[in-house]
């Protein structure tokens, strides 16, 4: 069982952030739940929630379900615990969107206990965590070719909502299933909406 969920903690707010991995199938994805377990018996994650997003080719449709139902995925049982904060219908929704045909989709939301004692000092100091995300690989792999001077923020702290994108998408389905649209079209103009 999760650390946090032993000594019924609530999550720092100021350390979360969630985490999307997408694999062939859930078989792909079983391997990673077991690497986050290990991070969360070492006390370095705490999952919060975590999410079963799968797509299947013939379908712009994405069915969700909690981790925990899938057997391959056992390692982040721990997700059901209680705690106060969970990923929404609508964050979901947002994370859905990215998932290719055939695919499924891991979404976990996390805290990053390895940073509790700079987020102590932080507050302790009157001063506060004003920013941040994940470097994507893309950017990060651009920046190493390119050399130094390359752009690793792409955007101030402000998030910049998805829900134009998620509208976007909602209407090439809906295209889709009246038949006005090919799945193949829907993919490849869902990538050029979701800016991949």
């Amino acid at each position: 069982m999760p650390v946090a969920a032993q000594r019924g903690e609530e999550p720092d707010p100021d350390l979360l952030e969630y985490v999307l991995v997408a694999g062939r199938d859930l078989d792909a994805l079983a391997p990673v739940a077991a690497a986050v377990d290990e991070l969360e018996r070492a006390g370095t994650v705490a999952v919060v929630d975590a999410v079963v997003l799968v797509r299947d080719g013939s379908s712009t449709t994405v069915e969700a379900r909690p981790a925990h139902e899938h057997e391959q995925l056992a390692g982040l049982a721990g997700a059901r615990a209680t705690r106060g904060v969970r990923l929404s219908a609508h964050d979901v929704q947002l994370a859905s969107v990215t998932v290719d045909p055939s695919e499924s989709a891991l979404l976990l939301l996390l805290e990053d206990r390895w940073a509790r004692p700079l987020a102590a000092v932080v507050r302790a100091n009157d001063a506060r965590l004003a920013g941040g995300e994940r470097v994507a690989r893309q950017r990060v792999l651009g920046a190493l070719a390119a050399g130094a001077g390359t752009d690793l923020v792409v955007r101030g702290p402000v998030v910049t909502p998805l829900i134009d994108q998620v509208a976007q998408v909602r209407q090439l389905a809906h295209l889709v299933e009246r038949g006005l649209l090919p799945l193949d079209a829907y993919d490849a103009q869902r990538r050029r909406v979701l800016g991949a």
